[in-house]
């Protein structure tokens, strides 16, 4: 009997709108497990761009619970993640990504920064298509 190769279809190919839309919408747990999903089911060299995501997703969610120290952990962790992606990957700009992150990062610093939850929302970047 004859089986066909197991074939792999790549999360790169795969649409990551919702995942974009979750992170956008400031559903960041939501986000992380979409992420998640995909990072546990793609190829290897995908896997640090998915997991990437991931963890600047739980960044965002530890900077809106208060977390600064987590959340500047995970975002950094991200980010080097991410490096290997610049300038994009999937469609998204990681350059701008990375850039907004990183002068985040430096923000929280700041203590008047982590004394207005409003600045902090304005400020946690979006997952933007690569033009």
């Amino acid at each position: 009997m004859f089986y066909p190769p197991f074939i792999i279809i790549s999360p790169a190919l795969k649409d990551i709108s919702e995942g974009i839309r979750l992170f956008n919408d400031a559903d960041f747990f939501s986000a992380h497990d979409f992420f998640e999903d995909c990072w546990l089911n793609c190829a290897n060299d995908e896997k640090a761009f998915f997991q990437g995501l991931v963890q600047i997703s739980v960044g965002s969610f530890h900077l809106l619970s208060g977390n600064f120290k987590g959340s500047k952990s995970q975002y950094s962790k991200g980010i080097k993640k991410l490096e290997k992606y610049i300038p994009f990957f999937c469609d998204l700009d990681i350059k701008k990504l990375l850039d907004q992150t990183g002068l985040l990062i430096n923000l929280m610093d700041d203590l008047s920064f982590t004394q207005n939850p409003k600045k902090i929302l304005d400020l946690i970047p979006k997952l933007e298509r690569f033009n």
